[in-house]
């Protein structure tokens, strides 16, 4: 990953890496390390690796459990002021707020005063 050079390419291999994810969670192990990369890419794709978790209507107590890992390292990039690591961060929560509304809107309660302006509505876009 830290041969990307931006987020198009970045994302277009984050897509096949997602299948991989999402068919054995205990990659979430190794994509953890990845959010204290120097390398803005690979901070990047530690959300966009793990997108698919944002998309399950009934997820399992392990899904759960991911998911508030994942929003974990949100909080964590919170601060960041990279614009890539901010769209990361709103995009994550954006596309969980469409089907855990309750939880999104915790996050962001949380931590939506960190997130810059923008992302902090883009992420909140699906709440009213």
């Amino acid at each position: 990953m830290p041969a990307f050079d931006s987020w198009a390419i970045a994302d277009a291999v984050a897509q096949a890496g997602a299948k991989r994810v999402v068919a054995d969670p205990s990659r979430l192990d190794e994509i953890e390390g990845w959010t204290r990369a120097d390398d803005l890419w690979t901070r990047r794709a530690a959300l966009i690796f793990t997108l698919p978790f944002t998309k399950l209507r009934h997820p399992t107590p392990m899904e759960r459990a991911a998911r508030d890992r994942i929003l974990g390292w949100c909080a964590g990039y919170a601060d960041d002021p990279a614009w890539s690591i901010q769209k990361a961060v709103a995009w994550w929560v954006r596309e969980l707020s469409k089907k855990d509304a309750a939880r999104a809107r915790a996050f962001l309660d949380a931590h939506g005063e960190r997130l810059k302006p923008w992302a902090a509505k883009e992420a909140a876009r699906h709440l009213s």
